[in-house]
């Protein structure tokens, strides 16, 4: 009897506390893709959805159920700017941009796609998740209202592609009108370079492949299997020019006015949500591209000599515009981040 009453006193115990803790927020977190990705046979979590259900499962953990997170994949709240306005208007709670969207409301981040910066990727997390990356965080948070809780991979490393020839030197660059993000430091890399930039809206691509609007388009890997832009383009090159990201990001106003227990959740859950996003891009990328030669795209990996001749050409110009947009002081800080993050790799 003893034992059936301290069972059910315990029983009431939990029930209570479980009733206690009741939704109090909603997170809306969009973005245009699908939630699946399909290569060939095989079906994976669109990168960037991988980060999205990552934050929600943690977060809706980590508060205790304190927090719901509601996920719109598909485009169904709009475009990818349309949603950040709404995030920075405090309509949405939270959108997933890439930097391409972000320059349009925080320039600076254009320094990370300075052409040819990054060696690989491990060498872009370190500079993105240390000191010099929270410092532009925290700044693009109190400038903007827009807080990044995560900074994810994008597909990694950005492709050319395109219908004329293979390019394998900058020379082979020369006259192709190129399809790029409406972010000016990409325009300028391929002017550098000798090709014609050109800003066309992602879902605009493939048609102005098809009607020969641009000769070819400056693309990320997985979404441009996604599109099936591969239909329109012959030749795709892996070069190494820009390290894409994906972010989440929250209303600045709705985060401080969270519990400090709560904001600990979001920074906890981004954190998770990066490292998923990160994890299914890296492993994504290489049966995109084998999926992509199954077509018949001919496609050229370049070595790092190739890549430096690249980086010869493509980098001063864009130095120098970055220079005269942002400070000399502010250029030389993320370049001494690079190096820095280099260094712990080299060996004696």
């Amino acid at each position: 009897m003893m034992m059936k009453r301290s069972l059910a006193a315990l029983t009431a115990v939990l029930l209570s506390g479980t009733m206690a803790i009741a939704q109090e927020y909603t997170v809306r977190l969009p973005n245009v893709d699908p939630p699946i990705a399909h290569v060939g046979e095989l079906a994976y979590p669109n990168h960037v959805y991988a980060m999205m259900r990552t934050f929600k499962d943690s977060l809706e953990a980590l508060s205790g159920g304190r927090i719901a997170v509601e996920l719109y994949p598909n485009g169904t709240l709009g475009d990818l700017r349309e949603n950040v306005e709404a995030v920075q208007a405090g309509i949405l709670e939270a959108a997933t941009p890439n930097e391409g969207t972000i320059s349009g409301f925080y320039p600076r981040i254009q320094l990370t796609t300075i052409p040819y910066v990054f060696l690989n990727a491990a060498t872009a997390w370190d500079v993105l998740d240390g000191p010099w990356g929270q410092a532009m965080f925290d700044d693009m948070a109190a400038t903007t209202g827009l807080r990044a809780v995560s900074v994810g991979e994008n597909a990694g490393f950005r492709i050319w592609a395109n219908n004329v020839r293979p390019i394998i030197t900058p020379a082979d660059m020369q006259g192709l009108r190129i399809r790029t993000l409406e972010i000016t430091a990409h325009q300028e890399m391929v002017s550098s370079l000798g090709a014609l930039p050109t800003a066309i809206p992602w879902l605009e691509v493939y048609g102005a492949l098809q009607t020969g609007v641009v000769d070819g388009a400056e693309t990320p890997i997985i979404g441009t299997l996604q599109q099936n832009l591969q239909e329109v383009m012959k030749y795709m090159t892996l070069d190494q020019h820009v390290y894409s990201l994906a972010f989440i990001v929250v209303n600045e106003d709705w985060f401080q006015n969270l519990p400090p227990e709560l904001r600990e959740a979001v920074i906890i859950a981004g954190k998770q949500a990066e490292i998923a996003g990160r994890g299914v891009s890296q492993t994504l990328v290489g049966d995109v591209l084998d999926e992509f030669r199954a077509r018949g795209a001919e496609i050229a990996v370049l070595s790092n000599e190739q890549i430096a001749a690249f980086r010869e050409v493509a980098q001063p110009d864009v130095l120098a515009w970055m220079a005269g947009q942002f400070g000399q002081e502010d250029v030389d800080g993320f370049l001494a981040a690079v190096a820095e993050a280099e260094g712990a790799y080299q060996q004696d």
